[in-house]
């Protein structure tokens, strides 16, 4: 594997890790939901980071490339929402 892999697969990891922890703020504010309920959730959603880096490291660079921006797009929007 060379290098471009490792970087690629930790972009998506630190991505997808600030994803889920806007998501979980997202959660913790929304009317009717209690901690534990919020945190179970992200926590749940949580197992996509390694999942995500593992899939980013395997897949040909052109194809982890688009893997890494559909999140970037993502943190993005959320980030200009709020």
């Amino acid at each position: 594997m060379t290098w471009w892999h490792w970087v690629a697969a930790a972009a998506e990891a630190v991505l997808l890790l600030v994803f889920v922890l806007l998501w979980y703020d997202m959660l913790r504010e929304r009317p009717g939901w209690t901690l534990r309920r919020a945190t179970r959730a992200a926590a749940i959603a949580a197992v996509s980071v390694p999942i995500g880096f593992v899939i980013v490291l395997l897949v040909p660079l052109w194809v982890s490339l688009i893997l890494v921006a559909i999140p970037a797009l993502a943190v993005a929007a959320m980030a200009l929402a709020s």
